[in-house]
């Protein structure tokens, strides 16, 4: 089979599917990966979401520290609206 061939799947009682192995495999898809679904007039697309590690994470903040200005209490409120969205 192609890399371009589709794979047919079904989605169970509450919402679930299974992407076939070997697309698991190709697009290095884990326990615990995160996909984004957008909807486009086509159907859905599953997006591959690369979060960054809590290390690169507190890097990029570090690096921003100086060019806004953000409480910590500011920061504690935007991580907690972000977590909340999930």
């Amino acid at each position: 089979m192609s890399a371009d061939e589709p794979e047919v799947t079904t989605v169970t009682s509450k919402g679930q599917i299974t992407i076939p192995s070997r697309l698991r495999e190709e697009f290095g898809l884990q326990k615990g990966t995160k996909l984004m679904v957008v909807p486009t007039e086509y159907g859905l697309v599953l997006k591959k979401i690369e979060l960054p590690s809590v290390e690169e994470f507190q890097q990029r903040v570090e690096d921003r520290a100086g060019t806004v200005e953000l409480s910590t209490e500011d920061v504690d409120q935007l991580v907690h609206d972000a977590r909340s969205d999930e």
